[in-house]
């Protein structure tokens, strides 16, 4: 009997295990298979960015202006084309004026709108003499500078003419120059286009956001997790920064318009201004800072708060003294959660800071961010996915640098506290 029992056990022991190999089996397969949708999305999205805005991406893109300067362009009856042979082997997508040595390249504003861009000029061509019409001077057109117009004439008592403008493509613009020899004018556009304006304006948010919202957020932080008692006025609390943290960021937006911009109006600012846009962004980051900062005290181990009252200290000595430098790692992850934050954030400061995309950039005044700035390039009926996306790269970029700065710095502090 006993032979049999045993048996019946060891069997029932066998099936138990096989059922449980497959309920983990499953339960890994679907963590490891829902897990990959994740990657797989992330990957795709950031590969999609870059492949769509590379190409856009340069220096210039990120120092220079976003309004272009309109230059016009004038000539006597001296400056035709040269008398050199110019030799060029187009790239894909140039045309060639062989007469001129110049090449032109089809391209878009960045409104997304058609334009004629110079792709490449001989430096033995005749473009040394043209002479800006307001100053004067002689211009030199640089590769990338957009063609807006140009008036030809067949010779230098003028004869037949012709009028080429840039909308009608690259490949037109150098066959009619190939077919003229005189320049008269030209409009060509300097510049434009560029993000510094927009990437100042971020970097200012980013500054007055944490100048007002730290402060405010770590004594919070202090206020639940030091000297808070556990009664139901700060499980109100706690239960109203979990809310907070789940309002939409458009209505933050109408609330801070309502309540930010006449104060900004009746102070001499502008009605919706970078500082009104970090007040509301404030309020909207208070909740991570508070809940990060919050477990980063109580990850505190109390027997060092103890130790620093036994030996008398005062209870605010001991904040500043023992808990905040061990709570710093988690204060600064409160600060990348919440530079992230602002720098993703859209909804909010169009009614608070403005969509208005600047080169001159002053904390009272409205300008666009750089979230806001794709807003505007995906917001016309051309869509600018190549700028949009060469804005993002940056902001995953600086989003990026900041993660690794606070890893860095983070793991620099705690061994710092360990070596004590």
């Amino acid at each position: 009997m006993e032979n049999t029992t045993s048996f019946f056990d060891k069997k029932e022991s066998k099936r138990a295990l096989r059922k449980r190999r497959i309920h983990d089996f499953f339960a890994a397969g679907s963590t490891y298979l829902f897990s990959s949708f994740s990657i797989i999305a992330l990957i795709a999205i950031v590969v999609f960015v870059l492949m769509r805005g590379w190409n856009t991406l340069s220096w210039d893109f990120i120092t220079g202006n976003y309004n272009s300067t309109l230059t016009s362009i004038q000539t006597d009856d001296t400056v035709e084309t040269s008398h050199n042979t110019f030799t060029y082997e187009p790239k894909e997508g140039e045309y060639f004026a062989s007469n001129w040595g110049i090449a032109f390249v089809d391209s878009t504003t960045s409104e997304g709108n058609p334009i004629v861009r110079f792709s490449y000029i001989d430096p033995k061509s005749n473009t040394n003499a043209w002479i800006d019409a307001n100053t004067k001077e002689y211009f030199t057109p640089k590769v990338g500078e957009m063609i807006n117009a140009a008036t030809l004439y067949e010779s230098k008592d003028g004869g037949k003419s012709r009028i080429v403008v840039g909308s009608k493509g690259a490949e037109n613009m150098a066959e009619q120059f190939s077919k003229y020899n005189y320049l008269k004018s030209m409009t060509v556009t300097v510049g434009g286009g560029c993000i510094r304006g927009s990437l100042i304006s971020t970097l200012w948010l980013i500054f007055f956001t944490l100048l007002f919202a730290l402060p405010l957020g770590i004594g919070g932080a202090i206020y639940l997790g030091v000297y808070a008692k556990n009664n139901a006025l700060t499980r109100v609390l706690r239960n109203a920064i979990d809310m907070i943290s789940g309002i939409p960021s458009i209505i933050f937006g109408l609330v801070g318009g309502i309540i930010f911009l006449p104060i900004a109006s009746a102070s001499g600012a502008s009605s919706g201004n970078i500082i009104t846009g970090a007040l509301t962004l404030a309020c909207m980051i208070l909740p991570i800072i508070i809940k990060s900062t919050e477990e980063s005290i109580r990850a505190i181990p109390a027997r060092q708060s103890q130790a620093s009252l036994a030996l008398g200290a005062s209870q605010t000595q001991t904040v500043f003294k023992i808990i905040l430098p061990n709570a710093l790692p988690g204060i600064l992850t409160s600060v990348l959660l919440g530079i992230g934050r602002i720098i993703g954030e859209s909804a909010a400061l169009v009614y608070t800071s403005g969509t208005m995309i600047k080169d001159v950039i002053l904390p009272t005044q409205g300008s666009a961010t750089l979230a806001v700035h794709i807003w505007d390039l995906m917001s016309g009926e051309t869509m600018n996915y190549e700028a949009s996306c060469a804005v993002s790269i940056i902001i995953l970029f600086v989003i990026l640098i900041l993660s690794l700065l606070v890893k860095l710095l983070s793991h620099h502090i705690q061994k710092m506290q360990k070596g004590r």
